[in-house]
């Protein structure tokens, strides 16, 4: 599918409207720059899976994402004053500094200069049965005592108790599932007792289609410059990073501190969680 050479660009991604979708999508209009963060994220979601996805499905994956955020968030925070990640970071909220520890020795330690950037303590020691992998998927899966549903709400309500560092509720995705359904992004179904969401057809055709010439227009792009690095900062430069990570580019050679959370955690949600 060719770009076709207009005064008008044809994917008009700079533009700063929400198109809402009634009943019949329009697709020349499908464009969502300026939907709210979270929106975007569980767009993101369906288009990544393209399948029908429960909403307790959907709050796992989103609140696993924003549970790693702040996980990083508060290692680098503490890195730069020159403080030790402990088991015991908040006395209020004990449980969560433990899964800041053990993302920190499982999925950090010992290449935080890749992530952070910033020479750690160097007297710290992390044992090296702390580095094993179910020190933190444990944080996701039940046990014989508690449902990794109770686990994840504490973690929740924990990680929300530090400043800066919230993780959307239940309510929240609740809220929006709903008023995607309302706008027409996304539509639902009931089946044996459970409701399922599943993204609009005509929308996700309408996304594939920008996807598609945006990837031509960045093969293209990366032709004439022989590098692709410079070709994705052309193609950011011209529509935005958010309509880039909307549209699913190849931008991991960027910044990833800019990233989506869905997008910026996709590695350790697949590794770290069943989700």
């Amino acid at each position: 599918m060719k770009m076709e050479n207009k005064s008008k660009n044809p994917l008009d991604i700079t533009s700063l409207f929400i198109s809402p979708i009634a009943k019949k999508l329009n697709t020349s209009d499908v464009i969502l720059t300026f939907l709210p963060e979270l929106e975007r994220e569980l767009l993101i979601l369906f288009i990544v899976k393209r399948s029908n996805l429960t909403a307790k499905h959907i709050e796992r994956i989103i609140q696993s994402a924003y549970l790693f955020n702040a996980a990083d968030s508060v290692i680098k925070e503490e890195l730069k004053k020159g403080n030790k990640i402990t088991k015991l970071l908040f006395k209020d909220a004990p449980y969560f500094s433990e899964f800041v520890y053990y993302f920190y020795a499982v999925a950090r330690h010992p290449s935080e200069k890749t992530y952070y950037g910033i020479e750690p303590p160097k007297d710290i020691e992390i044992p090296e049965e702390d580095t094993h992998l179910e020190n933190l998927t444990r944080f996701f899966m039940a046990d014989e005592n508690t449902s990794a549903e109770i686990k994840r709400l504490k973690l929740v309500k924990e990680a929300n108790r530090i400043k800066n560092h919230t993780v959307p509720s239940n309510r929240k995705i609740s809220a929006i599932l709903s008023d995607l359904t309302t706008k027409g992004y996304i539509g639902y179904f009931n089946k044996t007792n459970k409701t399922l969401f599943y993204i609009n057809p005509d929308f996700f055709n309408s996304w594939l289609k920008y996807h598609e010439q945006l990837i031509e227009e960045l093969e293209q792009k990366e032709k004439r410059l022989g590098s692709e690095v410079e070709a994705i900062k052309h193609i950011i430069q011209k529509y935005g990073s958010v309509a880039s990570q909307f549209f699913l580019l190849n931008i991991n050679n960027l910044n990833k501190d800019e990233f989506l959370p869905i997008l910026k955690y996709r590695n350790e949600i697949a590794m770290y969680t069943p989700y």
